[in-house]
């Protein structure tokens, strides 16, 4: 855990609940920077740590992350299981013996977080949005730009890039523009799409660089949004 880290107190609201019984269950388990080095994770360091703080709902991915090492066991998870119409965010519970115990903790803390997830999402539809502020790229977001850019290069089709992408292809432009930035899911089809095209490349390799890099971009554009409400950095114009 990072120096003198804020523990939650699961008396102030689900959230905070969910993320003090979340660090309750990794407690003598793998640790969060061990996950977050190991080759499978997709999820930054940063992430895992802030899903324990219970400031905000954290993302399937994320939450999935920690819960496949401290409510699952990798060891147990099967080989040969069909997963072409699976979830890849949990699909490692699909993994774990169908009546193992493991499997069925791992999916009663799948409910609780999806219910979390359900109450927290509805309560903001009851929550006036925030007010509206336009930002400059921000650094981070340009760096995920030209990691992108990089890799639709190395495949040698950056100019045919409806025959990389398809009709994925008017999405790709708004990433590379800054425009939007790709979720987690469709930095999935994102890698796949640019893999199998790339001489040599490992498509775990390829997944993982585009989801940390997308990872921290949103992020960077939350912190400048806050920052502009507060009137701390300059607004475009």
């Amino acid at each position: 855990m990072p120096a003198n880290p804020r523990i939650p107190n699961p008396q102030e609201g689900p959230l905070q609940e969910f993320a003090y019984d979340l660090r309750e269950l990794g407690e003598g388990k793998a640790s969060v920077a061990w996950i977050a080095g190991h080759e499978e994770t997709t999820v930054s360091r940063a992430a895992l740590y802030a899903a324990l703080s219970g400031e905000r709902l954290p993302k399937r991915g994320t939450v999935s992350t920690l819960l496949r090492w401290w409510a699952g066991d990798p060891t147990l998870e099967e080989s040969g299981v069909d997963e072409r119409y699976l979830d890849p965010i949990w699909v490692w519970i699909d993994r774990l013996p169908w009546d193992h115990e493991k499997r069925s903790f791992a999916e009663a803390w799948r409910t609780r977080y999806q219910r979390l997830a359900r109450d927290v999402l509805a309560e903001r539809e009851l929550t006036p949005p925030a007010e509206r502020v336009a930002i400059a790229v921000p650094v981070e977001q340009q760096r995920f730009i030209e990691e992108l850019k990089g890799l639709i290069e190395r495949t040698g089709l950056k100019d045919d890039l409806w025959l990389l992408m398809g009709s994925f292809s008017y999405a790709v432009e708004r990433y590379l523009e800054g425009t939007t930035i790709p979720t987690e899911e469709t930095c999935w089809r994102l890698s796949h799409n640019l893999a199998q095209f790339i001489p040599g490349a490992d498509l775990l390799n390829v997944r993982n660089r585009l989801v940390r890099s997308a990872e921290v971009a949103r992020a960077a554009r939350v912190r400048d949004r806050r920052l502009a409400r507060e009137g701390r950095v300059g607004r475009e114009t």
